[in-house]
């Protein structure tokens, strides 16, 4: 990871996009000592989003999962299967 103040990210900032574009580098935008902004690669942005939205719906279904009756006496799935549904 390269890094970068503030002032020489805004004065090259075309050669430091042409580094994440070409090299895949990410650039850490620093000011006065602390870290502000990450430059990276569209293609890294668009996986992470995408997995952070997947693993919100997999919660999402743990949820359901646990808000649900746990344990189905054999009684209770007779019934079901003589009512016509399948368990």
């Amino acid at each position: 990871m390269i890094k970068v103040g503030a002032f020489e990210a805004k004065t090259h900032l075309s050669q430091l996009l042409s580094e994440v574009e070409f090299k895949r580098e990410n650039i850490l935008i620093r000011r006065r000592g602390k870290d502000i902004a990450v430059i990276i690669p569209s293609a890294d942005f668009e996986t992470r989003r995408t997995s952070e939205r997947n693993m919100a719906i997999l919660e999402g279904f743990r949820k359901i999962r646990k808000s649900q009756k746990t344990k189905t006496s054999l009684e209770e799935i007779k019934e079901m299967v003589n009512a016509g549904r399948k368990y």
